[in-house]
């Protein structure tokens, strides 16, 4: 499942929460698979990364139709 996120400083990410298994037993860590910026604000950045339990709670989770279509483009999911 796919979960949109918006970060304080105002950029969007996605998770996909069928990795979590994954991270966790091959990594050890609670993290997901994850679509964000490398560089604040620069939506032309997205890239996949992994993103901790932790860090998400210092986001708010948003429904993809409230993800603006420039960030939806470059999430890409």
């Amino acid at each position: 499942m796919i979960l949109y996120f918006r970060e304080a400083n105002g950029d969007y990410l996605a998770i996909d929460t069928c990795t979590n298994h994954y991270y966790r037993s091959v990594c050890g860590k609670d993290h997901f698979e994850a679509r964000a910026t490398a560089i604040a604000s620069l939506v032309s950045s997205v890239c996949t990364t992994g993103i901790s339990r932790e860090f998400l709670r210092t986001c708010k989770r948003v429904a993809k139709a409230k993800v603006p279509a420039k960030w939806l483009r470059a999430i890409g999911l």
